[in-house]
């Protein structure tokens, strides 16, 4: 056989071996207590997340919620928890089989299963949000469409409030979510946190942000205040709060244990709260167009 059949049969039997050149180096696992890095928003233009606050008690309340999300799961499956804080009570801070791996089991026991967490007041006498849970005191991640701002709303400093800042000039994600304990918007018991109202919500105004998630306050609370969709996720498993005003920025406010199921499609947010028994007890969708307009992407039927 001439060499000029052999050449190109070798190559083939190469590259048929794998053997063509150096094998690709095996990925290295991301620290303990730091969020795996995610990819830029590519073709995967959908993303579901679920979303609690005020959670870990070691109640009845919080076994019985998180029975329904795991059961919510089955037929609307999601990856990530998001946590608007106050993760571990009693002890404050300090996951405990009382309070986090009995209640929460099927929900960590779920293959894949992911937390992306916020602290909360209760959650900085202890280290379990960062042990545990896996979460730094502020971070951002892509997932789908989206890029989260996890905040930590105990310490709302100058430096945070920069980074904030310079990571939201910085996004191209078509729905932008903010994430943190203490809320800037409530008729609850808890008053509006001056803090996050004068740093923060400022921010969200300029830089488009689409949803807010928080917890503090011990209900479910949806408000729009210029263009911005705020919600408040307390209702994971301690005693409930009422609510206890009325204000022109509140589409509603229920004095229910919940969790919220969050659906991104593109640039539409379709949230929902669903209470112990699996019902849905409030939901909105942002981010869509009635039908007859230019598409953008088509409300649900009945939004």
């Amino acid at each position: 056989m001439s060499r000029q059949l052999l050449l190109p049969a070798l190559m083939v039997l190469l590259t048929l071996a794998g053997c063509t050149g150096d094998p690709e180096p095996t990925p290295q696992a991301p620290p303990l207590g730091v969020p795996a890095p995610q990819p830029p928003p590519g073709p995967e233009d959908r993303f579901v997340f679920a979303a609690k606050g005020d959670w870990g008690a070691g109640t009845p309340q919080q076994a019985s919620l998180t029975a329904q999300m795991c059961e919510t799961r089955k037929t609307t499956p999601f990856d990530v928890v998001v946590t608007a804080g106050d993760n571990f009570y009693k002890p404050d801070g300090n996951a405990t089989e009382g309070n986090y791996y009995g209640p929460e089991n099927c929900l960590i026991s779920y293959p894949g299963h992911q937390w992306r967490a916020t602290w909360g007041n209760h959650d900085v006498g202890g280290d379990s949000t960062r042990t545990v849970l896996g979460a730094e005191r502020t971070y951002t991640y892509l997932a789908g469409p989206a890029q989260f701002f996890m905040l930590d709303s105990n310490r709302v400093s100058d430096s945070q409030t920069a980074w904030l800042e310079k990571e939201l000039a910085l996004s191209t994600a078509e729905v932008k979510i903010a994430v943190y304990h203490h809320p800037g918007l409530t008729v609850g018991l808890h008053e509006n946190y001056s803090p996050v109202r004068r740093d923060w919500m400022p921010l969200f105004e300029e830089y488009g942000v689409d949803l807010v998630i928080n917890g503090h306050n011990h209900a479910y609370e949806h408000s729009v205040l210029n263009g911005v969709d705020y919600v408040i996720t307390g209702g994971g498993g301690s005693q409930i709060y009422p609510c206890v005003d009325d204000q022109p920025w509140l589409v509603s406010c229920i004095a229910s244990n919940h969790f919220l199921l969050v659906e991104l499609e593109g640039p539409v947010v379709s949230v929902k709260a669903i209470d112990p028994e699996g019902r849905v007890i409030d939901s909105f969708v942002r981010g869509c167009t009635p039908a007859g307009s230019p598409p953008r992407a088509a409300c649900p039927p009945g939004s």
